[in-house]
């Protein structure tokens, strides 16, 4: 609902059924700021009984000399009474009171608040739309520009502070404008509800409704004040309340000047070009130049049967240079685990295999720790990648050497880099709550709980340059070398793809049509891979863009398409697009099998204008995500396909195939 409904009382505030002292008045004060939260879990009369948990997030950061509570920090409360409705009791009650919540860190402490209001859920409320707040907003975040002694209002062009720029600062998601003002007592959106504030037993206030169940959804939101008395409290007699007005919030206002049709989709020779389906003679005729033969390194392939839902992370290819090819895989070896390694729930051995290319010789392995199943390995300009180990990063360069680490002080939850590779953004999550809490969130919303994760923006050289806290359900950010690429929806099936650059300028890039949310990747040489879905045809769409939004190529996967994923080479001017297809329609959200893949397609374009100049279809590929390369100058593609890796000869940008 809405989190702009935050109580800033300036005048004098009357509650009834609190007992206030200057004869039932109060002059508002820093400890008599009301707090807006929203409910975790739906509560009915009917389902509840006196003494059940009511778990609720803060909506809009609060503060008071006792208790400074962040957005998302949990309050602890419970049902005090309740009466359900039936034949003898035609009125339904709740009452309700808050006992403690997250002050000033992650432990509960005692926090007596009573609900003084309530605003039913905001219908357009969507948990998707938990958008992704420019990190330019941050603080200091002037990569470029000096961000003045608060981070803003400073010179364009100056010298920026990494000082100011790695201050930490606390990024939201946008806000819903509803109602601007609720009163106490008020009940906002839900008809019939009454509520009595204050008038329950320990303070506790008392919802009511004739002819049903009380019943209160999740998301809906509460006003609360601190109970000054936590006893049973006298009624006070009726007075005059003071109005409760919005704060202010953030605009995620996308761009002026919108365009009602999709850009995208017209792909104009000679800059653009379409991408073809495979022919008979591409599928039978194309053929390795060379192969290697990996199962003597201690590969083994995936498993035929083994059930997933998405392409994942097991093995991984790379080149370190023109000669120079890095295999990773996870050989199965039973893991032995340290103390401090016992939180990794999914500690397995990935096994880094350095290969010469032109003598197909191992020349370097070492074994990597890695503690969870997610990427743990990125490719970084021509000849180094940057790797996931232990509570690492580590960037190696040409014969696998170590260059540069990063010490990470929490379970990593992602790592983008720019095309360049001129920046990276490293998440790191960091836990809200304590253990007890955590588990009740597991159990009230069935799914992993709202986390902050920590962004650091860094340069290539691994200095931070700027912080910034987000939440663990706001998207991936996806940077450009010169700020961050947004996605905004702006209606039905209608996107935005929004630039924003460093020095907190908004540029769109395209209006785009999809039935499903937007994927979007950067990669070199300086492009932008966008996949989305048609809904006439039930199969994806994807497109490859120039950062002035025009495409340099458009194609198609039908319903059974599964996978699409781009490489590219930061100076060769090519890219390769792999799409893996099943061998039958299949839901987005079901499970598969390595044996229902039938295929996955590789081709390799011209960055300048989307020209094919080589391609070759894989029966039955492996189902990782990264196991197919170009070399940095593009005139060789390695694929891993079985227990081997092909290496294919790709003809020079100017021909094709």
């Amino acid at each position: 609902m809405n989190k702009g409904v935050l109580a800033i009382l300036t005048r004098v505030l009357f509650l009834p059924g609190i007992a206030l002292s200057c004869c039932w008045c109060q002059v508002a004060t820093p400890d008599r700021i009301p707090l807006q939260v929203e409910l975790i879990r739906t509560v009915e009369a009917g389902r509840v009984k006196a003494g059940d948990p009511v778990l609720a997030k803060v909506a809009v950061k609060w503060q008071s000399p006792q208790c400074t509570l962040r957005e998302g920090d949990i309050l602890d409360g419970r049902i005090v009474a309740q009466t359900a409705h039936s034949k003898t009791d035609h009125v339904s009650q709740i009452a309700l009171l808050f006992e403690s919540g997250q002050c000033d860190g992650t432990a509960m402490k005692p926090l007596p608040m009573t609900v003084a209001a309530v605003l039913a859920v905001d219908p357009s409320r969507d948990n998707s739309n938990y958008a992704n707040q420019p990190l330019s907003d941050a603080v200091g975040l002037g990569l470029g520009r000096d961000p003045g002694p608060n981070g803003v209002n400073g010179s364009a062009g100056g010298p920026r502070s990494i000082t100011q720029a790695a201050a930490t600062v606390y990024v939201s998601p946008p806000v819903y404008k509803g109602p601007t003002a609720v009163m106490p007592g008020q009940v906002v959106g839900i008809r019939g509800m009454k509520l009595n504030v204050g008038g329950g037993p320990e303070g506790s206030s008392v919802l009511s409704m004739p002819g049903h169940n009380v019943r209160l959804e999740a998301g809906s939101q509460f006003i609360l004040m601190p109970n000054v008395n936590a006893v049973t409290a006298a009624p006070a007699a009726a007075a005059p309340s003071a109005s409760v007005t919005a704060s202010a919030a953030p605009s995620t206002k996308a761009p002026e000047n919108v365009l009602s049709d999709d850009e995208t989709e017209v792909c104009q020779p000679p800059q653009c070009s379409v991408a073809l389906a495979p022919s008979d003679a591409e599928i039978k005729t194309s053929a390795a130049a060379e192969t290697l033969a990996v199962r003597r390194l201690g590969y083994v392939p995936v498993r035929r049967d083994r059930e997933m839902y998405s392409f994942d992370y097991g093995s991984a290819i790379s080149y370190l240079g023109e000669n120079e090819l890095l295999f990773a895989f996870n050989p199965h070896v039973l893991v032995s685990r340290t103390a401090t390694e016992a939180e990794f729930a999914k500690l397995h051995i990935i096994r880094a295999v350095l290969i010469n290319v032109q003598e197909k010789k191992v020349i370097k392995t070492v074994e990597w720790r890695v503690p969870d199943a997610q990427q743990y390995l990125w490719t970084v300009g021509r000849d180094h990648v940057l790797v996931h180990a232990g509570r690492e990063l580590k960037l190696y360069g040409p014969g696998l050497k170590q260059e540069q680490h990063l010490a990470l002080n929490g379970p990593l939850a992602f790592v983008r880099t720019s095309p360049s590779s001129k920046y990276f953004a490293v998440g790191v999550i960091q836990e809200r709550h304590p253990a007890a809490v955590h588990k009740q969130l597991e159990d009230a919303e069935e799914r992993a709980p709202e986390e902050d994760v920590e962004v650091k923006i860094l340069d290539g050289d691994f200095h931070t340059l700027a912080t910034v806290m987000r939440s663990s359900r706001a998207p991936v950010p996806v940077l450009s070398d010169d700020g961050e690429i947004q996605v905004a929806s702006v209606g039905k099936n209608r996107w935005q793809i929004i630039e924003e650059a460093w020095d907190t300028q908004k540029h769109l890039l395209a209006n785009v049509n999809s039935s499903c949310p937007l994927e979007t990747t950067t990669l070199p040489p300086h492009l932008l891979f966008v996949v989305g879905c048609d809904r006439q045809s039930g199969g994806k769409w994807y497109r490859m863009l120039r950062f002035d939004g025009k495409p340099v190529l458009k194609g198609t996967s039908s319903s059974t398409g599964l996978e699409q994923t781009a490489r590219g080479v930061s100076s060769s001017g090519a890219f390769a697009i792999g799409v893996a297809e099943a061998a039958k329609s299949m839901a987005a959200s079901s499970a598969f099998s390595a044996a229902d893949i039938a295929s996955e397609r590789i081709a390799v374009y011209r960055a300048e204008n989307g020209e094919r100049i080589f391609a070759v279809t894989i029966p039955s590929p492996v189902t990782n995500v990264q196991t197919f390369v170009l070399s940095p100058d593009a005139r060789q593609l390695a694929v891993l396909s079985g227990d081997q890796i092909a290496f294919y000869q790709v003809p020079a940008a100017g021909g094709h195939q």
